[in-house]
């Protein structure tokens, strides 16, 4: 269940960038929610049909297509790479996102993203937060 709350947590990012972007993916996304557009609102909110489909253990697999096609969308959109992050510690070039939860970490004020080995720093106070 830790793994299915951590993957609707992300989908949600994902879809505030789809929201956001002027491509229509994210009504592409709509199409893929299949009437549960509840899970871009809120990662915490199931119905029904969700905890039957986690007992049948077939609810992370759509979780999984969904998170990929709206990946797939934000890493590769020229809009929406435009809303990514330079960590602002090493600011090493690459480009991370809120929602990659193994290599980054978010503060929890500004929302700005960091690489995870810098949390020792960011839990020490933010950078972007002390300007």
């Amino acid at each position: 269940m830790h793994l299915i709350g951590r993957s609707r947590e992300q989908l949600k990012l994902l879809g505030d960038y789809l929201g956001l972007c002027r491509s229509g993916a994210l009504k592409e996304l709509s199409k893929r929610l299949n009437h549960r557009n509840y899970l871009l609102e809120s990662p915490h909110r199931f119905r029904v049909a969700d905890l039957q489909q986690i007992a049948d253990e077939v609810y992370e697999g759509f979780l999984k297509a969904l998170m990929e096609f709206a990946s797939q969308h934000v890493y590769h959109c020229d809009l929406c790479t435009q809303r990514s992050f330079i960590c602002q510690i090493c600011q090493h070039h690459d480009i991370i996102f809120p929602s990659e939860f193994d290599t980054t970490v978010s503060c929890a004020k500004c929302k700005t993203v960091f690489h995870q080995s810098r949390q020792a720093v960011v839990k020490k106070g933010c950078p972007c937060c002390a300007c």
